[in-house]
């Protein structure tokens, strides 16, 4: 039994070995991306609060900030977004578990490929008309309309590229689920289901 795996089977977010099966250099490398976009968040929460911090004191000095505030909002978008597919990867986001721990491991990994499948539709969508937001950005040179007034094509690009990193480890989840259980007596201890 691996670290991730408990007595009631895997994790359903946590990486399956690969066994050197073709797709897993794919499925890790999804996997270090993911990583790479949860310390990309840390980055951006502590730019974000040194530029907060910049921003009391000038105000304390009795100065005004002009970009200060607007870049900190900006950064918490990035952690929020560019780090939804590290907190899908290790299972933090809100997933309620009261009807799926009374199934058995077989039925656990269909419920958890259907629940995947249905995420990434949504995923999907949300990023098809993000994705057109950030485009009519691109074409108008639409800009925050504030003093410090950045484009906007920056700021609208985060949730198409957000969305399409949660999508990416969502195919990894399916993949390595769809993989458990086409190998439940080798990957899970088949006695379970």
């Amino acid at each position: 039994m691996s670290d991730q795996q408990g007595a009631a089977g895997p994790h359903p977010h946590a990486p399956d070995r690969d066994d050197g099966a073709p797709d897993g250099a794919v499925l890790r490398g999804i996997d270090r991306l993911s990583e790479a976009t949860g310390y990309l968040s840390g980055i951006c929460i502590l730019v974000s609060t040194v530029v907060v911090c910049y921003a009391v004191v000038l105000r304390a000095a009795g100065n005004s900030t002009i970009w200060q505030t607007e870049l900190a909002v900006y950064l918490l978008i990035v952690v929020t977004f560019i780090g939804a597919a590290y907190g899908l990867k290790h299972g933090a986001h809100v997933n309620v578990e009261l009807f799926a721990d009374r199934l058995p491991v077989r039925g656990r990994l269909i419920l958890e490929i259907v629940r995947a499948a249905l995420s990434l539709v949504l995923i999907v969508v949300v990023a098809w008309y993000a994705t057109q937001m950030w485009w009519e950005a691109v074409v108008t040179r639409s800009t925050s309309g504030t003093a410090w007034d950045p484009p906007l094509k920056y700021v609208y690009a985060i949730l198409p590229l957000g969305m399409a990193l949660v999508a990416l480890q969502y195919v990894a989840i399916i993949a390595r689920r769809a993989r458990a259980l086409t190998r439940t007596g080798r990957v899970l201890d088949e006695g379970d289901s």
